[in-house]
């Protein structure tokens, strides 16, 4: 073999180890990569968080967010009775959207001088008996305020009631919200025979037994949810106060974990309380209250300055997470003076 034939072949024979050792890499890379992917799963993609546009109705002194996917009528109802409805933009219907026993459309319909309904047809419980709780940031009348059951014992709306009326109110204004609900189903029984008859001619104001049945729309209900606890009333002579600026809790923090007794820590502004106590309450995530008390002031409250509390809850539950919720204590219980702070736990 000549000098050059041989420097050819040396090469050659380099260019070939070089490859084979180029694709030996990339192989066990490959491979390695494989098996990561088999023992770690790809974690889902994050839920995109959707934006909301805030509402405010001047006339009516109240604000709310409104989510994507939602829109807002405001109007009048047969009547000349104001309207201001918080819908599903997929509803195919047109507002404005009053009371009603169809439970196929998500809304909120807020009535601010009434409208000569008493509310849907149906089994009811009130607030006050009812075991659940609404995210509201303000108080109603619990007594007279309600929630319409499905046979399964979901709520399928709710109509609210105030002890006093909000700014521009009368006493016979309120709120009312319609989940929706998948796969409805209505059936109506004669008081007089006890024998289903027609919907048509269901007269629940004679006695007649109206009964529900499907399932409330996660989805829908979330949203409604949303701005149920958006939701707030303004007072026309005084500047609102964040809540922030109201009540600052020490213990426990957000989303800490929790036991039965709960100690709680905080400072609030004195007129958060009224003689040195304020309500705070423990629900779980699906809305059951676990535990109502108060918290005390520990030191002089008649004063705008800061007043350290303290308090303790006793509970029982197998649910994973809840709320506590810290309530001004409003004598006046007028709703735009209102406060409601919710923090979320989880239950050890």
């Amino acid at each position: 073999m000549t000098l050059v034939a041989h420097f050819y072949y040396l090469v050659s024979m380099r260019a070939l180890i070089f490859l084979l050792l180029g694709l030996i890499i990339i192989s066990c890379r490959n491979s390695g990569e494989k098996e990561q992917q088999d023992q770690e799963p790809a974690m889902p993609a994050p839920k995109p968080v959707e934006s909301t546009t805030e509402y405010t109705s001047e006339k009516w002194h109240f604000s709310a967010e409104i989510p994507l996917g939602f829109e807002v009528f405001e109007g009048e109802l047969p009547g000349e009775a104001p309207v201001v409805n918080f819908y599903d933009s997929s509803i195919e219907k047109q507002p404005p959207f009053g009371i009603h026993n169809d439970a196929s459309m998500a809304y909120i319909t807020v009535l601010p001088k009434g409208f000569g309904v008493d509310g849907p047809g149906g089994p009811r419980e009130s607030l006050e008996d009812w075991e659940g709780d609404l995210p509201l940031s303000f108080n109603v009348d619990r007594r007279n305020s309600y929630v319409y059951l499905m046979e399964n014992g979901q709520p399928w709306a709710a109509g609210l009631s105030f002890h006093s009326p909000p700014p521009g109110w009368n006493e016979y204004g309120g709120i009312y919200i319609f989940y929706q609900v998948d796969d409805f189903r209505a059936e109506c029984f004669s008081s007089n025979t006890g024998e289903e008859i027609p919907m048509d001619q269901c007269n629940p104001m004679e006695g007649d037994a109206m009964k529900f049945y499907g399932d409330v729309s996660a989805e829908k209900k979330a949203a409604l949810n949303a701005i149920l606890e958006s939701f707030y009333f303004t007072d026309p002579n005084r500047e609102r106060e964040d809540t922030g600026d109201l009540i600052k809790v020490e213990m426990p923090q957000e989303n800490a974990t929790v036991s039965s007794p709960l100690e709680i820590k905080g400072e609030a502004k004195g007129y958060w309380f009224f003689e040195a106590t304020a309500p705070v309450r423990l629900v779980t995530e699906s809305g059951k209250v676990l535990a109502e008390k108060y918290i005390e002031a520990q030191g002089e409250w008649m004063t705008k300055d800061w007043v350290p509390f303290r308090g303790q809850l006793e509970f029982d539950t197998k649910e994973k997470r809840g709320y506590l919720i810290f309530s001004r204590a409003n004598a006046s219980g007028k709703p735009e003076h209102d406060r409601m702070l919710r923090i979320p736990v989880v239950f050890d």
